[in-house]
């Protein structure tokens, strides 16, 4: 009995290698890598930003006949620093991406002429103590603008960009003659004009990008007439130019 027990369990231990034999090697395979995400620059975002701004304050000052004074131009050399918000939405086709953007700034670019001696028109310099000034600030701003670009590399976008600018102008000018006798004049104007200009922006994380961009802002020119008496039929007339170079560095978040 003993012998056939041990037969039986003879026959089953060489019955199971067998078994496992025709089964074969037990293989093994590699999960699958994760792919890396694309970045996607397509869709909705809002931002804001903080930059500089200086530029061209030209004043010119003209003078009726009887001023007997030549006309001249002063430059108030504006400058001073913004801050705003921007919203916009990129659509991206491969490579390429166009876009839309609208921002607004609040800015303190503002400048002053220091007093400048009045040329008589007989190319004499006046009487001492006769002087023009000019005072011009743009205390705020905003552009709509298109945007065309490329991107270099998935996480790095450069870009052209162009449209409507718009922004409020506040000037006042005045000449001085010892009679004496002043010509002021001042305006204070919302202003629309055209700007230009480029910039880089990088994706450096999931939804958030950070760029840096140059504008240049034309508002055009703004005027008034400065007189102080009608009867002494003398008038001078101030036109104001107003032409910025806009430096600014932001932060935008993508809701893509």
């Amino acid at each position: 009995m003993k012998r056939i027990w041990g037969g039986m369990v003879v026959a089953a231990a060489l019955s199971g290698s067998a078994f496992a034999a025709d089964l074969g090697a037990r293989t093994y395979t590699k999960a699958p890598a994760m792919a890396a995400p694309v970045t996607n620059w397509s869709g909705l975002y809002i931002g804001g930003n903080v930059g500089y701004g200086w530029g061209n304050g030209n004043t010119d000052f003209m003078f009726s006949p009887a001023a007997e004074s030549a006309n001249a131009t002063l430059d108030t050399k504006p400058k001073g620093v913004i801050g705003g918000a921007q919203i916009g939405y990129n659509w991206q086709m491969g490579s390429l991406l166009t876009g839309l953007e609208a921002d607004i700034q609040g800015a303190g670019i503002k400048g002053t002429a220091a007093p400048s001696q009045i040329i008589a028109t007989d190319g004499g310099a006046n009487v001492p103590g006769n002087f023009l000034s000019s005072n011009e600030k743009l205390s705020w701003f905003g552009t709509v603008r298109g945007r065309l670009g490329v991107t270099v590399t998935p996480d790095l976008l450069l870009y052209a960009t162009g449209g409507l600018a718009y922004g409020h102008v506040d000037a006042s000018a005045n000449a001085h003659f010892v009679n004496p006798f002043d010509f002021p004049g001042s305006i204070s104007k919302t202003k629309a004009g055209w700007t230009a200009g480029a910039g880089a922006e990088w994706m450096f994380a999931r939804n958030w990008s950070a760029k840096v961009e140059y504008l240049y802002l034309d508002l055009g020119n703004v005027s008034a007439i400065g007189q102080s008496d009608p009867f002494l039929n003398v008038a001078a007339a101030y036109t104001w130019h107003t032409q910025e170079n806009i430096v600014r560095a932001g932060v935008n978040y993508h809701f893509n």
